[in-house]
């Protein structure tokens, strides 16, 4: 199966970087196939760092709106909760809270949905290295959780994918609400009161870079000074050149200000 990057953008290598305990593949309705794929912290973007801006750089905010685009089976929604839990207090970091999570993929909403999470050896230890106490978070499950469709590796390049399936504690599930939806469609219609965060990573890539740009243009009138937008390995080309030119200062790796 190809998959399919805008033409302005070559990235020799985009899915195997990524964990292996969640792989799906996804044709969207215009016949786009996507790889829907994750990882807890995954390692484009500092997981503490981040954290700690967001908590300065909102601190005078009652509420901030975070908004997940991609959100595919959870990891990133819980990744940044627990960077959130473990960089700040109660009181810093219940205005965040809940994280509204999207994906196109109804098959992986109902998955996340599930408050179930497949971990591999390497996700867990990245887990346990940026938190206290990796059970506070995570239980073992009793059986596997199953995600068809589960397989990019037509070349058998990694013949042994080794998971447990774990169950989420109420502490992160409690924090995020995931949702059926489109970026394109949703973009439009979000409000900003200088106080919202968009992650849209290791997606925007497989898109013409038309439909990149109207994004960013809609991101551009309906955010104000002080939002976010963060991004992944994926955009650190092309993609994330748009973003400045639309009136985004880069604050740190894949962080993405509106000026």
């Amino acid at each position: 199966m190809n998959i399919t990057f805008n033409n302005h953008y070559q990235f020799k290598n985009p899915i195997t970087p990524s964990f292996k305990s969640n792989v799906r593949m996804y044709t969207t309705k215009d016949g786009l196939n996507m790889a829907n794929v994750t990882c807890t912290f995954r390692n484009d973007l500092n997981w503490a760092d981040f954290a700690k801006f967001e908590i300065d750089n909102f601190k005078n905010k009652d509420k901030v709106n975070i908004i997940q685009f991609a959100a595919s089976d959870g990891s990133e929604a819980y990744t940044q909760i627990i960077s959130l839990l473990e960089n700040g207090d109660a009181n810093s970091t219940k205005k965040f809270f809940p994280i509204i999570a999207y994906d196109i993929d109804d098959r992986i909403v109902n998955i996340a949905q599930t408050k179930l999470l497949n971990l591999d050896v390497n996700d867990k230890f990245k887990i346990e290295n940026n938190c206290n106490n990796f059970n506070k978070y995570f239980t073992k499950f009793k059986t596997n959780l199953n995600i068809s469709n589960y397989a990019y590796d037509p070349f058998n390049f990694y013949p042994s994918i080794d998971y447990t399936t774990y169950e989420v504690a109420p502490i992160l599930t409690n924090k995020v609400c995931f949702n059926s939806g489109d970026i394109f469609h949703i973009a439009p219609k979000i409000k900003d009161d200088s106080n919202t965060i968009i992650l849209c990573r290791n997606v925007l890539s497989y898109f013409p870079k038309e439909k990149i740009q109207n994004l960013f243009k809609i991101f551009s009138q309906n955010l104000k000074t002080g939002s976010l937008v963060v991004t992944g390995k994926l955009e650190e080309e092309a993609v994330n050149y748009y973003l400045q030119k639309y009136g985004f200062e880069e604050i740190m790796q894949n962080v993405f200000r509106k000026i």
